[in-house]
């Protein structure tokens, strides 16, 4: 029984490639309940420019079983190149909110994207936001 419960939780996870999460419990003898969580997609975000500054907004992920996701991971991808790179000074590592600046960007023509993050597990990222230029 057990084997069969393992069995489904790796079926689950592999199903939601985006970043799951299981958990399973002995009810009573001879019983085990299993359920599991996975992180959607992030939602394609808005970037706005003003002078080397860049607000980053966007609405929230979900769980695909219900539930707010609790943070995200913003990158930002040069246009030309197509290289991204974790944004910086405003908007690293995982934001809580739904809105960040990143200051002091480089000059250059740049897409943003947010990744659901909820502790280590990691959704799938969104799409590119419309191109910004800083000057």
């Amino acid at each position: 029984m057990r084997a069969w419960v393992l069995l489904l939780v790796v079926a689950v996870a592999a199903a939601h490639p985006g970043g799951a999460a299981a958990a399973w419990s002995v009810a009573r003898p001879g019983s085990v309940a299993a359920k599991a969580k996975a992180l959607g997609a992030g939602n394609t975000p808005n970037a706005s420019v003003t002078g080397r500054k860049v607000t980053v907004s966007w609405t929230a992920s979900s769980f695909t079983t219900g539930g707010v996701v609790p943070g995200y991971v913003v990158r930002r991808y040069n246009v030309t190149t197509g290289v991204g790179t974790g944004a910086l000074n405003g908007c690293s590592g995982t934001i809580t909110g739904l809105t960040c600046t990143e200051n002091s960007v480089p000059t250059g023509s740049w897409q943003y994207t947010v990744t659901p993050a909820a502790g280590n597990w990691r959704g799938t990222e969104s799409g590119k936001s419309t191109v910004v230029v800083v000057i």
